[in-house]
């Protein structure tokens, strides 16, 4: 499935929107649904986990883990 510059666009916006809040508690548990979500839709955690593995090893320093 490919997507139009302006779907990007738009998807991007919806993806600041949702995590673009000053309660960090709530920017964690927003971005933990996201996560539930696209793994759910993908239908392959192991991608997922993959993908953000990726990002995640580009983080500097390291992202601490939040969610005991």
């Amino acid at each position: 499935m490919s997507f139009s510059q302006q779907q990007l666009d738009d998807l991007l916006e919806d993806l600041i929107a949702l995590t673009n809040i000053p309660d960090s508690q709530e920017q964690v548990q927003r971005l933990s649904q996201l996560c539930l979500l696209l793994i759910e839709q993908i239908d392959d955690s192991e991608k997922v986990r993959a993908a953000l593995a990726q990002l995640l090893s580009g983080c500097q320093p390291n992202p601490a883990r939040l969610i005991p």
